[in-house]
């Protein structure tokens, strides 16, 4: 249905879009100037109406991605137990999830020593940075560190509402710098994750 929503769309659009440029070159024609230039210039901007926004978000999303996208660990869990000798025996995840919103960032705690934080930022034409940290609650020293990027594009579904006229935008929607490699990044610093919640070594 959603498809067939879009595939209506697209047609009407695109016959409307033709007529506009057939109208726009006749009168540069009759004008004594280049049809195909101003029918050029029409079709680019009915273009525009729609997809002005893609190529930009595009480029800013890949540089994103490139530059700043990654998992960083800063220290293994067997140099901070070297730091903090006998400490790890005493730590143990909680029993049910404890989190708590502070300022920009949620975060959930691990054990006693340890928390797992999230950070949302939100950056120019629909794209959100997503920063994940395992900390020392004790130090404040960041053990590692995981950011991924993604747009804030919802979509459209049977029986959902969009939020606004971006939704419908579907080709602008990204899921994750990672998500053509299966996110072997995001699986690392979860797997890092775990071990610091449970004190356990790397096999």
């Amino acid at each position: 249905m959603i498809g067939l929503m879009y595939l209506l769309f697209f047609i009407v659009y695109g016959w409307i879009s033709w007529r506009v440029v057939k109208a726009v070159a006749r009168r540069a024609r009759e004008g004594g100037r280049s049809p195909k230039l101003w029918g050029g210039v029409a079709g680019l901007a009915m273009a525009s109406l729609v997809f002005w926004d893609w190529l930009p978000m595009e480029v800013l999303y890949r540089y994103d991605c490139a530059r700043y996208a990654g998992f960083t660990q800063y220290q293994s869990l067997e140099q901070w137990k070297a730091e903090n000798p006998g400490v790890a025996q005493t730590l143990h995840p909680p029993e049910r999830v404890e989190s708590r919103q502070e300022g920009g960032r949620q975060r959930y705690v691990l054990n006693q020593r340890f928390a797992w934080d999230i950070r949302y930022t939100r950056h120019p034409l629909h794209i959100r940075e997503r920063e994940e940290r395992i900390v020392d609650t004790r130090t404040g020293k960041v053990l590692a560190r995981y950011v991924d990027f993604d747009t804030d594009i919802g979509g459209v579904s049977v029986g959902s509402s969009a939020r606004g006229l971006s939704d419908y935008k579907i080709w602008l929607m990204r899921r994750s710098c990672e998500a053509d490699s299966g996110r072997p990044l995001e699986r690392a610093f979860y797997n890092f994750k775990y071990l610091v919640k449970h004190q356990m070594e790397r096999k």
